[in-house]
Formats: C-alpha cells, structure tokens, sequence
C-alpha cells in the first residue's frame, strides 16, 4: 500500500513538472490576444524595452507635456503620502522621460520633515505649497449657523464626513478652487495622487502624451454610484445653471447616461423619486466618476464653462448646506461642457483607495500558475491541456468551489497584452455600489455607471437573467445582472 502512494505521487508529481516545463519553454508571439471583451486602448502593443539613444532620450524629455502630479495632504499623513509617491515612481514617473513634477498642497505649513522625507522618495521636481486663506474658510455668503445645523443632521445619518468642516472645505477646493492655484499657471495637465492609493500595474506610455496627443481633457478609471443623501439640490442646481447658460453646453455633449430612463424601477413612494412619479424623468442617477483617480486638463478646469459652473454651485450654498463632493460636480461637468470623445476611460491603470479597486485584465508569463504559495490545488494550463494536482485532506467541496473561482480569474485575466499587474482582475461593475449603504432605499440604475457610460455593446444582456439576480447585483456592487461582456 505505502508503494503503492508512492507511485501515484511520483506520477502526479512528474505529470505536474512537464507542465509546468511546457508552460515556460512554449514561445510567445504577439498574436495571442485576450477575450474580445477586455477594454484594451487603442493603442499600439508595447514594444520590448530598449535603450534609447540620448538624442531620443532628450528629444522627449524636451517635448514633455506641461503636467504635474498634485496631492492635497496633511503633515500627518506623511508615511501614506510617501507610498503613493513610490508606487506612481516605480510604477510610471521613475523613467528618464517622465519626472514630472510633484505638487502637494495644504491649509497649514508642511513641516521640514514631510518635506525632506517626500524628497528622499523622488528624483522629480517638488513644490510645497500652502492653500490660501480665501480658498479654505466658508465663504461670506454661507448662514453658518445653518451649515453647522446641517453637517450635524448629515453626519447623524451617516453621510460620511459630513460633520467635519474641514471635510466641506475639501471638497470645495477640490471641485474647482484647485486649478486656480497660482502653483499650477504654467501647467495644463494634472494627475491627481491621494496618500494611501495603490497602483497594482506598470505603465508603460506617457499617460499626459497619451491625453495631449489624442485631444482628451478628462480620464477616469471607475465610474460608480453616490451616497444621494449627500448632495439632495445638485440636479435642481444644475437644470437651473443649463437654463441660465444652455450655450455653455457642448453641442456633442452625451449626459444622458447620467439620467434615469424607464427601466430604472422604484418601489419607494417619494416625492419625484417614487414608482409613481419617477419613471423617464430625467432626473440625475447618482453617477459619478470616482474622482480621487483623475488626470485631466487644468485649461478645462480654469475654463468659461466649468468656472460658472462651480460658482452657480458654490453661491447656492451647496458644498456647506449639503455635502456636495467634488466628484459629482466633476462628473457632470465634463459630460455637460465637453464632447464625449475628450473623454477616457483608463481600464488599463489598476488602482485601489478605500473600498474601491479596479484591476484591469492582463497577461502575465506566470499566470497560469496558481495559488501555489497556499499548498493548495495548482491548476496548469498548457497548450489547451490541464492538469490538476490537488493536495491532500481537502473535501471535494471546497476543491470545487476554488477552482470554480480560480479559474474564471484566470480567464478574465486573459486581456491587455504585456500588461503587468500585482492583482487579481476585477470585473467592470465590481465597484457600482460600494459607497452606497447596504441597506439604502436610494433608486439605482438598471444599468451600472461604468456601462451606462460606455454604452452600446456593454449593455447587452446574457439570456435568461433572473429579476432578483439583477437587483441583488447591483445593490451589492457585484457583477450585475449577466451581461455579455465582462472585460
């Protein structure tokens, strides 16, 4: 019997070594492509690294677009500033070609140790600057006493942040005060980098090129829903400013995916949101680009269009009476004042702040091998065969289950060639919900933000989908309701 277990091994182990053989000596050429579904850019496939000449070398450096990285930060918040700061260096701005700038702002003076530490985390240039007083205090017009009324109610029912002024004073500057910070004159580009993000894959283009080149003014890479009790007058505010300046906006301009259509269901009674009253009305559907990532054009934002745009907004009181985020404002901005081919949706940058994370599909050399670190099941996937070795004392059950889920990481990760990431791939609707609470009675969209932006094929639907498995996948923020494309 001990014989026997031996030999069983040993095949098992020899079948699994000539896998895994094949799978590193197999030649890669640069016809194998991804899933038709994945969101590959247009752009042309990345060619093997080599040294450029230094006359290329200079060349670029001289014709680099005006653009800068920008963080508003506290001193506090130094150790998570500084990992942000090496990951956007390792990942994108460490290269000879790139080095832009580094702009971090703040209410107070940053003190001599953040500012030496963030220096020692970059070869780039870095400026330190201090917000002036104007655009971090409430401004005269606001009722303060209203405004601390209000942040109380709002923080009692659990809109987040919402009790900190600070909080209000954020994300006014960040909705528009920032692009007219004397720092930023001489750039037109910005990318802006929170303390504590993530950036999971190489970059391997000069993103601010990249938008320059191609004639973009604003990129995103998630498009997911707001809290609605933050902001209750925005769309009121908003139809009110179309109203007053409908030729401010862009005659190509696509913010119908903003808006609610007939699908989009309610079964709470209320006034203009209710199953009654708010089917096709086109009222605004909580979408929003997840800001906190964002590159964009500083010409945009210093601009006719958005610069009225922010003040109606700010003299109606609603970044103080309500917690109205810089997000949403952005959102409906550049969907409002631009056409929407200036607009990009970056699936190929994997980041993650918070609860949000979006990995793009990518395809590394080793990713067929699986979980090996957990002395688990190793699945091999070579040349059409596999072969799966699992380890012992495990019930089929559990064995099922993990490969069930392995293996549709694995097929979603069949994407954007000679991409490389540190994560597991995330599913384009993984992040529809997650600012939402759980148990919120705000009406959703039928579709999620993401594919309601992209539209056209992304809509499509796979066959007999439950009813109840479409709403549970969109409330919980998970893979939605069946559709064809998942890339």
């Amino acid at each position: 019997m001990p014989s026997f277990r031996k030999m069983v091994t040993f095949i098992l182990l020899l079948v699994f070594c000539q896998s895994v053989w094949s799978l590193y000596t197999a030649p890669t050429t640069a016809t194998e492509t991804g899933p038709t579904d994945a969101y590959t850019p247009p752009m042309a496939d990345t060619p093997a690294r080599r040294t450029l000449p230094a006359g290329e070398v200079q060349a670029l450096i001289d014709s680099r677009p005006k653009a800068a990285f920008i963080s508003l930060v506290r001193n506090e918040e130094l150790q998570d500033m500084v990992a942000s700061i090496l990951q956007v260096e390792s990942r994108f701005n460490g290269r000879a070609t790139h080095q832009y700038d580094w702009v971090f702002f703040n209410n107070e003076e940053f003190t001599p140790e953040f500012q030496a530490t963030v220096l020692q985390a970059t070869n780039s240039r870095c400026f330190f600057e201090k917000i002036p007083v104007e655009h971090w205090r409430v401004p005269s017009w606001i009722d303060e006493t209203r405004f601390s009324a209000g942040r109380q109610f709002m923080g009692g029912i659990g809109v987040g942040k919402a009790w900190l002024q600070s909080y209000h004073h954020m994300c006014r500057w960040n909705a528009g005060l920032f692009a007219l910070e004397e720092r930023l004159a001489d750039y037109d580009w910005y990318w802006r980098v929170e303390p504590a993000v993530k950036f999971h894959c190489d970059i391997n283009y000069d993103v601010f090129r990249f938008m320059e080149e191609n004639n973009l003014a604003y990129g995103f890479n998630m498009a997911i829903l707001d809290d609605a009790r933050s902001f209750p007058s925005l769309w009121e505010q908003t139809k009110a400013f179309i109203d007053q300046n409908s030729e401010l906006v862009d005659k190509d301009a696509d913010f119908n995916w903003l808006l609610y259509t007939d699908n989009d269901q309610d079964d709470v009674i209320r006034p203009h949101t209710g199953a009654e009253e708010g089917l096709s009305d086109g009222e605004y559907n909580n979408c929003q680009f997840y800001s906190n990532f964002e590159i964009g054009s500083l010409n945009f934002f210093r601009g006719k269009e958005h610069r009225s745009y922010f003040d109606h907004l700010d003299q109606a009181g609603g970044f103080y009476y309500e917690r109205l985020g810089d997000a949403p404002v952005h959102t409906i901005s550049v969907s409002l004042f631009l056409p929407k081919n200036r607009l990009w949706f970056f699936r190929d940058i994997g980041y993650a702040h918070g609860l949000c994370e979006q990995c793009p599909p990518h395809q590394d050399k080793q990713e067929e091998v699986i979980n090996s670190h957990l002395n688990a099941e190793v699945e091999v996937r070579a040349r059409g065969t596999q072969v799966v070795v699992v380890a012992p004392f495990q019930t089929l059950d559990v064995q099922h289950r993990r490969w069930k889920t392995i293996a549709q990481d694995v097929e979603r990760q069949k994407g954007i060639p000679g991409l490389s990431c540190g994560c597991t791939v995330s599913a384009l609707d993984d992040n529809n919900a997650k600012l939402v609470p759980y148990e919120s009675k705000q009406r959703k969209p039928s579709d999620t933000c993401i594919r309601k932006f992209l539209g056209g094929k992304w809509l499509a639907r796979k066959d007999m989908v439950s009813d109840i498995n479409s709403v549970a996948g969109i409330v919980a923020g998970g893979l939605g309701p069946g559709y064809v494309l998942n890339g």
